[in-house]
């Protein structure tokens, strides 16, 4: 650690400075947490927890600007010296003043931490050599070895099929790395896509029940090309008009409740920062993770503002700000399907009249309908026979419905 010398500056002292300060903050708040469980007050020692996380964070910041963060080696080679001094020269003379002034209860806790010294000088030699003869072993088989002090590569080298850097040692190559983020945006523009089938299968499938049943009790009642094409039509464009409306009107009032949400997160997390930090600690505890875990994911996350909001956001209200309502788009998509759908049964109309009409304008709409079914199986993964049939089913039922009130308004109106 550095010491307060003549060469350094104002700056630099101030820096040193507040690394102790929040050393000694972080030690004596998880003792205060720890005291706060004994006398059964969880809920302050969560408080402390947090504090002391955040003062973790404030240190490494400053030691980090402070310049003592050098390479693996170095830094390996200095906590052994420090290691050194502590169990040979520091611990043994405060014990002896410890029991010099009578304070036994200071000599034993001076003698447990020297003992454990002992150990860690221990582990940070075996880790030195072990480094050692990695770096000597990768600078015999020609690789590059490591950056200097406080410098980071400008790339990392790619790896090659055959190449040592292909095998990482936590198994991982380059290849499925790029592999993954690849198929994480082709799974995202996937089901991006299928948010996109509601509308689809809703705008085509009224488009499609609606129009046919229509133009069969019109067909049926008049036997009139140019009626049933007029109702038809009539029916089709109003019904596509609605159809969007509903759908941008709908999908704006989803929007802007999202929107709100997110904002309403936002301002939470300016307020009471420590209060969003437990939660993201507590949604990742349910994922399964321990508090240790959990804790520091959060912390690590709480780093970056933005990345908090984010990961907040998706997790605790399940919405994706990159991924919110669009009113226009599923508007379109709405009126798109419905026009399209609704012409099918209108068709047959313009090139024929009559029963024939009404057969094929039928026909046509089942299985426009079987079609869409089938479709719409296929995307969701489930039987393409079944959805087809399902709606193929619903379809002729309405169609039945609407040549059977063809048929029976005109009798009720000259019975009246």
């Amino acid at each position: 650690m550095a010491t307060n010398t003549p060469s350094m500056t104002k700056t630099e002292r101030n820096l040193w400075s507040a690394i102790v300060a929040e050393a000694l903050a972080h030690l004596k708040y998880n003792a205060y947490a720890h005291r706060a469980l004994e006398e059964g007050h969880p809920e302050v020692a969560q408080v402390f927890q947090e504090v002391a996380g955040a003062e973790t964070i404030h240190g490494m910041n400053h030691l980090r600007v402070s310049g003592a963060l050098d390479t693996t080696s170095v830094n390996l080679r200095t906590v052994t010296e420090g290691e050194s001094k502590e169990y040979s020269t520091m611990y043994p003379k405060m014990i002896q003043d410890a029991l010099d002034e009578g304070r036994q209860d200071a000599a034993d806790s001076f003698a447990l931490a020297m003992d454990r010294e002992r150990h860690h000088l221990e582990v940070f030699t075996n880790a030195l050599e072990l480094l050692d003869a990695k770096t000597a072993a990768i600078a015999a088989a020609g690789q590059p070895v490591v950056a200097t002090s406080n410098e980071i590569p400008a790339a990392a080298p790619v790896a090659t099929p055959g190449s040592a850097l292909q095998v990482e040692t936590d198994g991982m190559t380059m290849a499925d790395y790029v592999s993954a983020a690849t198929e994480i945006d082709r799974e995202r523009w996937r089901v991006a896509r299928l948010g996109r089938l509601r509308e689809v299968v809703f705008g085509a499938q009224d488009g499609l029940l609606s129009t046919v049943a229509l133009v069969t009790g019109v067909a049926v009642a008049v036997e009139n090309q140019t009626t049933v094409l007029v109702a038809g039509l009539a029916a089709a464009l109003p019904g596509m008009l609605s159809m969007a409306t509903g759908a941008f009107l709908g999908s704006r009032a989803e929007q802007d409740v999202q929107r709100a949400e997110i904002a309403r997160e936002a301002q939470e997390l300016e307020d009471n920062p420590a209060e969003e930090l437990a939660e993201l600690v507590v949604l990742y505890q349910r994922e399964g993770k321990t508090y240790q875990e959990a804790r520091h994911l959060a912390d690590e996350i709480a780093e970056d503002k933005d990345l908090w909001l984010r990961t907040l956001v998706e997790k605790e209200l399940g919405i994706s700000p990159d991924e919110t309502s669009s009113p226009m788009k599923d508007a379109l998509t709405m009126g798109v399907a419905f026009i399209l759908a609704a012409i099918i049964p209108i068709m047959p109309h313009f090139f024929m009249e009559g029963g024939a009409a009404i057969s094929v304008s039928i026909a046509a709409a089942l299985t426009g309908l079987f079609i869409l079914g089938v479709g719409k199986g296929r995307l969701v993964q489930r039987s393409p026979l079944l959805q087809g049939l399902e709606i193929l089913t619903i379809g002729a039922i309405s169609a039945g419905i609407g040549f059977g009130l063809g048929a029976l308004i005109p009798r009720l109106i000259d019975l009246g």
